[in-house]
């Protein structure tokens, strides 16, 4: 069971084949029940600029929408529990049934649709021991030349190795993952990377690792379940980027945030 948890959601811009966060899903749990907030953020207004739109469940930019349940919008991004296949499906994340809740599944798989360019990210969050680790989906991989043959060959646990791919002409913020036998695998997803450079700033060691790997018919967007650990350098805060900070009615024009309020 979740509590406190924060999911962002991001936008795939195809021109730019860039990953731009959009929105912020905060559920509040507890003794007291279940309270959900959903709220647009500054990246948001670069979207706009290539193409985005507000979704049609959540039409205005400065306004923060609250619900005791899980917005529809979210809730028809997570497998059914009725489905034959939603113990198999929990496996390939590497979820516990007893434990895994909506937002958890949500985090995990990232509510991806084939019918629109939506992705929920969670934001990373200190683990037991005070440390930064982070579990992702393996990017890129239809693009590289052998990396899905390698990965068959991929173990549990098999320490992977990170790369700057400064010339990416996608992303020169790219950070590219490969094996020990320097095979290219695929890349950690373009949301992290202003993290690990903070990570890299404060010349903290950063460790990955292969958490699961889902062999065919799983989808390649869902074949490498990584993970990410490093020292969680004091004053850090993850995703604290402009580009992640939410819009209200404070930062909206007099006209904007009167329409939000009414």
């Amino acid at each position: 069971m979740t509590a406190g948890r924060t999911l962002f959601v991001t936008w795939y811009d195809s021109n730019h084949r860039a990953i731009i966060p959009v929105a912020r899903l905060v559920h509040h749990g507890g003794t007291g029940g279940d309270l959900y907030e959903f709220q647009y953020v500054q990246g948001a207004l670069k979207a706009m600029e290539r193409g985005f739109q507000p979704f049609i469940a959540f039409p205005e930019l400065y306004k923060v929408y609250r619900s005791l349940s899980l917005f529809p919008f979210f809730a028809n991004r997570v497998m059914p529990t009725t489905r034959p296949d939603y113990l198999a499906y929990l496996q390939v994340l590497g979820l516990n049934p007893a434990e895994a809740d909506s937002v958890e599944i949500l985090a995990r798989s990232g509510g991806r649709r084939e019918t629109d360019r939506i992705e929920v990210v969670p934001a990373p969050e200190q683990d037991e021991t005070g440390g930064y680790t982070t579990r992702f989906l393996l990017r890129g991989v239809r693009y590289i030349p052998g990396a899905e043959e390698r990965i068959a060959r991929l173990v549990s646990g098999e320490r992977l190795f990170w790369m700057l791919d400064a010339q990416n002409e996608s992303n020169p913020n790219a950070v590219a993952l490969r094996s020990a036998d320097k095979c290219l695998l695929g890349y950690i997803p373009d949301y992290l990377v202003p993290d690990i450079a903070k990570l890299i700033d404060y010349r903290v060691s950063m460790d990955v690792f292969v958490d699961r790997v889902n062999l065919p018919p799983a989808p390649l967007h869902h074949r490498v379940l990584g993970r990410l650990e490093a020292r969680w350098p004091d004053g850090f805060v993850p995703f604290q980027g402009e580009q992640f900070q939410p819009l209200s009615p404070l930062t909206a024009s007099p006209t904007q945030a009167d329409h939000a309020i009414q």
